[in-house]
Order: structure tokens, then sequence, then C-alpha cells
């Protein structure tokens, strides 16, 4: 019973001791991730606006009132991005502190290998600057290619309602038509409806219509 006992007893102070061991190595990188956290937003806020001086968060900006714009324009598309998610709206600021336009922190569910993190740009006059992948785990060779510049290009400066994806290269000869990626059309599509969903939003935003 004694040794029972002790055996219990050992295995409480080791539990408390990994605990607070645990609790001093959280407390030690909590700032740092912070901090590489902060960067690695600021970085992608600055690759869709790299002229804005300051960024700020929109004021009154909600998720629910999001998801309801993002329902309502899936009502009115093929495509089936009633799912996906606005998760902040920032202002991006010049340097006497006017709009120049808004970045949208969005999360999309259907890419082949799951969510899909971007950060969108939309300048005040409906202008699509482009966009930043902050998570993604698509198929190396295919979906993955979402994330390089060539192709992400096709969003970039244009200004358009919504856009579609084809197979027929016909995206070059029209801004609202995007070429999908060879053998990856699940991922373009999922991209592309996010895209489409952020410019939805965006022209609910007061001096963003």
């Amino acid at each position: 019973m004694n040794a029972l006992v002790k055996d219990c007893l050992k295995l409480v102070v080791i539990t408390l001791v990994a605990g607070i061991a645990l609790g001093a190595i959280y407390g030690i990188t909590k700032e740092p991730i912070r901090v590489q956290e902060e960067k690695k937003q600021v970085e992608a806020y600055k690759k869709v606006f790299p002229d804005a001086a300051a960024f700020e968060d929109l004021e009154g900006f909600s998720t629910k009132s999001a998801s309801k714009v993002i329902a309502a324009n899936d009502a009115n598309t093929v495509e089936d991005h009633g799912g996906d998610m606005i998760n902040n709206v920032v202002v991006a600021k010049d340097s006497s502190g006017a709009a120049l336009g808004y970045i949208f922190d969005a999360t999309t569910s259907k890419g082949y290998g799951g969510d899909i993190q971007l950060t969108v740009g939309i300048k005040t006059d409906g202008t699509v600057t482009g966009y930043s992948v902050l998570s993604i785990g698509e198929t190396a060779g295919l979906g993955m290619n979402a994330t390089k510049e060539e192709w992400a290009a096709q969003f970039a400066d244009k200004k358009v309602d919504s856009f579609s994806v084809v197979k027929d290269g016909s995206g070059a000869s029209d801004d609202t038509k995007i070429d999908a990626i060879s053998g990856a059309t699940i991922t373009s599509k999922a991209v592309t409806g996010l895209m489409n969903n952020c410019i939805a939003y965006f022209k609910t935003i007061e001096g963003g219509k």
C-alpha cells in the first residue's frame, strides 16, 4: 500500500513539474510567436498594398455580417462557397491617413487539401490588387501553384463584379475569366470563389461601393 502511495506521489510531482515547465516555456515563447505572426500578417498586407503607410482594422466589422453577405452571394452563384469566411477587414491608408482600399483576411474550406487562407486587396474604386497566401495545404506541383505569382497575377488590377474559372485559355482576353491551374480545378475554383466573396463584401462597405 505504501509503495502504491509513493508511486502516486511521484506521478503527481512529475506532472506538476512538467506543467510548470510547459507554462514557463509558453511564457517565454508567447511574445516572440505573437511578434512573428504580426510580422507575417503585415508582410501579407504589404504584398497587396505596397504603397500603404498604415493598416487599421475596419470599424464595425463583424464576421456575422460578412457571413450573411457571403450566404446571399452564394445563392446567386453556381459554385458552393457559402461556407467561406471573412475573418477580418483592414483599411490600408496612405501617409495622410486617406484610405487606399481594404484588405480581407478570408478563408475557404473548398480547397482540395482543406482550408485556404488568403489576404485579398481591393482598392476603394473596386479594383482588385491581388492576394497573398497565408495558409494552404494543396498538392505540390498542382494546387500549390496557387501560391505562384504567374497564376495569382490573373486577379490583379481587375475591376469586375466577379470572376469565373475557365479551362479553354480565354482568361487572357477576358478580365472576368481565370484560367484554371492545370490539374487543379478544385483549387482554382476555391480561390476564385473566395475572391468573389471578398468582392461581394467590399460592395457593402461605406466608401467602397
